[in-house]
């Protein structure tokens, strides 16, 4: 039988296309009465569970190759679909954002350890504030920049330029500085004049990355990892503080700023970035192992990944 043949749509008109959808998505949800986000979301979550089949098969495989040890089947699978509910609650949570009142917004986050944030900027030097991920991380720098917090974030942005402009205009109008990843030498001009300005530098460290980074142990994988955070903290001396946000039981969020960690600093550098880019990966999966339903599993975080004994590539059935 001979196939039929594909004709992919041209690039303009699928960016048109997508940025539809995605302001349709967004115009929706603000009309979305704020009691009915999380049935929604919930909703939505369980829809794309089923329907995206290339994201499920990329989050089921990390989950197996992550918790395949302590987790059966059945569990790993609940765990996926929890996540996917959780990451759709998130996006509608930030898409009704403007319609939030600036109290509700400071009850739905609740801050705890700001202490440490705040002596750390004393120092004068800027803070790398490492984060993940996890929980409604969008709404957790929302918050921050509310608080009146100057932050900066690192971000990889859609290849869609049409969203990445309404984003970046997103970002500009509650007072974070989006600084992205690419091209690399601009981006790291722009941290370090983040830094320098006694801003907070927010870098999500937990997707994948080029063979170029640290490789280090990610559950029990070797994983190439940024070192960024390490670099800039070692060439700027800003100390760097872990920032997670977990949604809880009540369905609020509980935005953790942590102290500075303490690095290893001895006359090898490269080893020093290394080692401390390890301990960064180890807090971040620290979380993780903790609130695993709310990970984004969804990136191919190992796709890189080898064997922590043997060096070797993991077999492409994982990704």
């Amino acid at each position: 039988m001979q196939r039929r043949k594909k004709f992919p749509l041209p690039k303009s008109l699928k960016e048109n296309v997508v940025y539809f959808l995605f302001k349709l998505f967004t115009i929706w949800v603000k009309r979305v009465p704020l009691i009915s986000l999380g049935s929604y979301g919930e909703a939505i979550g369980t829809i794309a569970f089923h329907t995206i089949g290339k994201a499920r098969k990329i989050a089921l495989n990390n989950l197996r190759l992550a918790l395949g040890s302590e987790k059966n089947e059945q569990e790993i699978e609940r765990i996926c679909r929890s996540a996917f509910k959780n990451i759709a609650r998130d996006m509608m949570e930030v898409s009704h954002f403007p319609q939030y009142e600036e109290s509700y917004l400071r009850s739905l986050l609740r801050l705890e350890g700001s202490e440490y944030l705040d002596q750390a900027l004393e120092r004068g030097k800027g803070v790398v504030a490492i984060s993940a991920h996890l929980g409604n991380f969008t709404l957790m720098a929302i918050r921050l920049a509310k608080e009146g917090y100057p932050l900066s974030i690192v971000t990889k942005y859609s290849k869609n330029p049409k969203i990445v402009k309404f984003i970046t205009s997103y970002a500009d109008s509650v007072g974070i500085e989006s600084i992205p990843d690419k091209p690399r030498m601009a981006c790291v001009a722009q941290s370090l004049k983040a830094l320098k300005e006694n801003r907070i530098l927010m870098i999500h460290i937990d997707l994948n990355a080029p063979t170029t980074e640290a490789w280090v142990d990610f559950f029990g994988y070797l994983v190439p990892t940024y070192k960024g955070p390490v670099v800039l903290s070692s060439r700027t001396g800003a100390p760097i503080l872990p920032i997670f946000t977990v949604r809880n039981a009540d369905q609020y969020h509980h935005v953790m700023i942590y102290p500075p960690l303490d690095l290893d600093v001895t006359e090898n550098r490269e080893r020093d970035i290394h080692t401390n880019t390890a301990k960064i990966t180890k807090t971040v999966e620290a979380m993780i192992m903790k609130y695993p339903e709310q990970w984004w599993w969804i990136h191919p975080r190992f796709k890189r990944a080898r064997d922590i004994q043997t060096g070797r590539r993991l077999a492409p059935k994982h990704f």
